[in-house]
């Protein structure tokens, strides 16, 4: 038999050493997850499943997992809107998630292009990550980006 919890267990190393967390309800997160997987079959990229998709990958790029607010939401409001990401806090037990609002197309305010000068990861955010998602070293490796 197949312990459920297995793939979680397997991802969750990973993902804590970029700093993010999974939504410590495992039934929720098994969920998500097969929603993520439906949605990559479906429209060949891993939609958000809590939103609506155009099937239009240029239109969807903002919610594709993770999403452009991912980061955002979780310091804002403990977890990212479908709840698949919380905050370390959460995950410990610490806090709660507050209820989040639709910022999807919404300007989070001036946006920075930041650059990791370790792997080259971009994004486009008021200040950088705290921790780099694809490399996994700290903010103060990242520069402003200038094209």
């Amino acid at each position: 038999m197949i312990n459920p919890r297995e793939p979680l267990d397997r991802l969750r190393p990973a993902l804590e050493k970029r700093g993010y967390f999974f939504n410590p309800d495992d039934s929720m997160t098994t969920a998500l997850l097969e929603s993520l997987v439906v949605n990559q079959q479906r429209y060949g990229y891993p939609f958000c499943p809590c939103r609506l998709a155009s099937g239009e990958y240029a239109r969807d790029l903002d919610a594709i997992c993770p999403c452009d607010v991912r980061d955002q939401d979780i310091v804002d409001f403990g977890s990212c809107y479908c709840g698949l990401y919380v905050s370390q806090e959460v995950a410990m037990g610490q806090k709660s998630i507050s209820p989040i609002p639709e910022r999807r197309g919404a300007s989070l305010g001036p946006n920075q292009m930041w650059r990791c000068r370790v792997c080259g990861y971009i994004c486009a955010r008021p200040s950088p990550p705290d921790i780099c998602p694809v490399c996994g070293v700290t903010r103060d490796r990242f520069e402003v980006f200038r094209d």
